[in-house]
């Protein structure tokens, strides 16, 4: 296995990972203005540590994705292309979304509170922003499809299942602004990824072996 597939591998698993941790420090997940405004009033380290975790949980699932989708295209080219694009697109998506509410986060600290909360208000709730939000849902559906495609590549059913349960949890979780629901949808998530990151790791050295025979043989 080459470094970098190593690394990508590393990626996919640390982000949940990261995010399990990032979703215990972070005082709350809500979307509700006034009650992110009076985390970061009462525990701005917290929040402004959750959001950061949140933002790298994010960049080190969309390598980790890229990873995955290569590794899974020679058993499921098709899945494995329309999942990979889909779900990097998501996830540039989710980035720029985290990115403009960190943004409004860092724009309100040490402003009083009544003019903060306008602020930030104004920050994530404008045209670019608003228009974005619901196109998230497009990562959700390109892990769906990564995760069909493990099975193809020999990865145990239930850790596709356990993939899909994770992806669908997540995003239920932030929806609500369900910390708890977050937390379990990662791990779960995490739990569904370490057999087929195993599986996926497993087979490469058996295809190239495969290969090795098929061009001896002619």
């Amino acid at each position: 296995m080459s470094r970098l597939s190593l690394a990508g591998a590393a990626a996919l698993l640390a982000g949940p990972l990261t995010m399990i941790v990032g979703g215990a420090v972070i005082p709350t997940l809500s979307d509700d203005t006034g009650k992110q405004i009076a985390a970061l009033a009462g525990n701005r380290q917290a929040m402004l540590t959750g959001m950061t975790l949140q933002t790298i949980t994010i960049v080190l699932m969309i390598a980790g994705t890229i990873w995955l989708a290569l590794a899974l295209a020679p058993r499921a080219p098709k899945l494995a292309s329309i999942g990979g694009v889909l779900a990097v697109l998501g996830g540039l998506i989710v980035l720029f979304v985290d990115s403009v509410h960190a943004g409004a986060a860092a724009a309100v600290l040490g402003v009083d509170p009544a003019q903060g909360t306008a602020i930030f208000h104004r920050i994530t709730s404008s045209a670019a922003v608003s228009a974005f939000e619901p196109l998230q849902v497009v990562q959700d559906v390109g892990l769906v499809l990564l995760a069909i495609a493990t099975t193809k590549a020999g990865a145990p059913r239930r850790a596709a299942a356990a993939i899909v349960l994770g992806t669908i949890g997540e995003s239920a979780g932030f929806g609500t602004g369900s910390r708890p629901l977050v937390i379990a949808a990662f791990a779960v998530l995490l739990a569904g990824l370490v057999p087929a990151v195993r599986a996926l790791v497993a087979a490469r050295p058996a295809g190239r072996r495969v290969e090795s025979v098929e061009a001896a043989v002619a």
